[in-house]
């Protein structure tokens, strides 16, 4: 369900094989909220938006550390990061990001050789494709099939456009696909935090006195897992020793019968 026309030939399946409840229920959440051809932004083709979750899986023992030390952490984390990340970039020769840019343009050069482009004027052309076609407006940089405006990224009629005029198709991509823009993004170095006592603490906020805020500890130990959400499913993981939930071969303490048999471990 990526875009306009494959989204609407995907949803009439659900209604071909009788799942009314489904579309029904899908349909009255919202479409903008869960589909990429009818959100009212720009995704670029990714799906996740809880960032959180993924820097709460980074830090999944960091987080029980004093706040201090989380920071840290949270520095460290980001100097290897944004290091790492930095190398890559660097050695990328390639006009385009090469797993987010490059390889989908390459795959789509291809497809476009083997399609007719009519002109319809000086700015619109229909590109017969064998399937659906595709009607390109280069002056609103859009496409009938809507994944050029999604991805911001020229879809196989707009690469055939660009092959018929000879224009260069790399023109056509987002900056935010660039090799450029993917250098900029981690062109700043990040330092860690010096020793306390190298800190030049101005008179002003070194006379301020800061107390911790009046939160209610509850009791209890402290909660390591994340609340799931609504309608989520818990995956429950099986001891490989002993087959029993919530633990795992390294931290199994129950006793298993040896095979054949009648003793205990």
């Amino acid at each position: 369900m990526h875009h306009g026309i494959g989204f609407s030939a995907s949803f009439m399946k659900l209604l071909i094989k009788g799942n009314d409840e489904v579309a029904q229920y899908l349909e009255s959440a919202g479409l903008h909220k869960w589909s990429r051809a009818h959100m009212d932004g720009r995704r670029y083709n990714v799906m996740t938006t809880n960032i959180a979750e993924s820097i709460n899986s980074a830090l999944q023992f960091a987080r029980m550390l004093p706040v201090v030390h989380l920071i840290d952490e949270i520095i460290n984390l980001l100097v290897k990061w944004f290091s790492k990340r930095r190398d890559i970039a660097l050695k990328c020769t390639s006009t385009l990001c090469p797993d987010f840019g490059e390889k989908k343009l390459r795959r789509r050069l291809e497809c476009a050789s083997r399609m007719n482009v009519v002109k319809l004027n000086h700015v619109e052309y229909n590109v017969v494709d064998g399937d659906m076609d595709g009607h390109v407006h280069l002056t609103n940089n859009t496409c009938s099939c809507r994944k050029f405006q999604l991805e911001q990224l020229p879809c196989k009629h707009v690469v055939a456009v660009c092959r018929f005029l000879k224009l260069n198709v790399y023109s056509m991509a987002s900056r935010y696909y660039t090799r450029n823009t993917w250098l900029d993004a981690y062109s700043d170095t990040i330092y860690p935090v010096q020793p306390q006592e190298l800190w030049v603490i101005p008179e002003d906020v070194q006379s301020r006195v800061v107390r911790p805020p009046n939160a209610k500890v509850m009791p209890g130990r402290r909660k390591k897992l994340r609340i799931p959400s609504q309608g989520e499913d818990i995956i429950r993981r099986k001891c490989s020793r002993c087959s029993g939930t919530g633990h795992n071969k390294s931290t199994c303490k129950n006793n298993v019968p040896l095979p054949n048999v009648g003793h205990i471990l």
